[in-house]
């Protein structure tokens, strides 16, 4: 997101973004894969019932047109989504669009996932 700083750190292959957009902080892990990046962002809030968490992340997930929204096992809320690097020439701008993309889906459901 235009305008936006992001802080990051390499560990194991993983980069890990603390993204800030007005007052909304959170983690953006970036991991390569073939022909792809990874980019699962997540929410610093853990919701108080799991049932309808996973509930909410299957509406939502009904409204995306790219990703997920899903639950780990230890609970963190999570949207993940797909960079295709499969063509050098567009790499970079995929990348840039698709970290767009989960930063705008984390802000768009931020409401409503944290009061979960």
């Amino acid at each position: 997101m235009d305008g936006e700083g992001a802080e990051w750190t390499e560990e194991d292959g993983v980069l890990r973004f603390r993204v800030r957009h007005g007052a909304a902080l959170w983690e953006t892990a970036c991991r390569a894969g073939k022909d792809e990046l990874l980019i699962y962002g997540s929410y610093p809030f853990r919701p108080r019932d799991g049932q309808s968490a996973r509930a909410e992340c299957e509406r939502i997930n009904r409204r995306l047109a790219r990703g997920a929204m899903f639950l780990t096992e230890d609970g963190a809320i999570v949207y993940r989504c797909r960079a295709e690097m499969d063509d050098v020439y567009g790499a970079r701008e995929r990348l840039r669009a698709a970290l767009d993309y989960s930063a705008k889906a984390m802000l768009q459901f931020w409401g409503q996932m944290s009061r979960l």
